[in-house]
């Protein structure tokens, strides 16, 4: 199909959102811990199946609102960050960068498997979980791309596109 002949399917509901803290590194140093109130908008595009449609809006919702909320209220860690170190205390978390020192309790926080917590990588995680989550409730065979942005703070937005086939 030409990109001509392509639909979108676009989500961008109350419920695709999270409130979290996070801290990110750059150059040699680290921002201290803060929060936002991040929200999500996905974006499936590819060609209409039999159904007339991309994918679902309700399920495509669904599946996008359960990552969300895998992420509301937790500190989000990265965890493949070559210059953050993250260490089991007991029930706490130590988590050191740049000079700083932060001591966490583990249920408060999640590790994703990012360099750096930043809006554009969050969409990546996103877009990953999404995908896991399509390809075991429908098959892809319409979807040609999935676009995931996350909005940090007002306007300002980290987009991750990911081709499908």
């Amino acid at each position: 199909m030409s990109n001509a002949n392509r639909f979108r399917t676009l989500v961008e509901p109350w419920d695709l959102h999270f409130n979290s803290a996070h801290f990110i590194t750059f150059g040699e140093f680290c921002e201290n811990l803060h929060g936002h109130n991040f929200h999500a908008r996905v974006t499936v595009s590819g060609s209409n199946g039999a159904d007339g449609y991309v994918i679902d809006f309700t399920m495509l919702n669904r599946l996008a609102a359960d990552v969300c909320r895998t992420l509301h209220d937790r500190v989000i860690l990265p965890g493949t960050s070559p210059v953050v170190r993250i260490a089991p205390e007991g029930e706490m978390l130590r988590i050191e960068s740049f000079g700083k020192v932060f001591v966490l309790p583990q249920q408060n926080c999640i590790i994703l498997p990012v360099m750096n917590v930043t809006a554009e990588m969050l969409a990546w995680h996103i877009s990953e979980e999404l995908v896991k989550g399509l390809a075991a409730n429908v098959a892809l065979d319409t979807i040609d791309e999935i676009e995931v942005a996350v909005e940090e703070a007002d306007r300002q937005w980290g987009v991750f596109r990911r081709e499908i086939r």
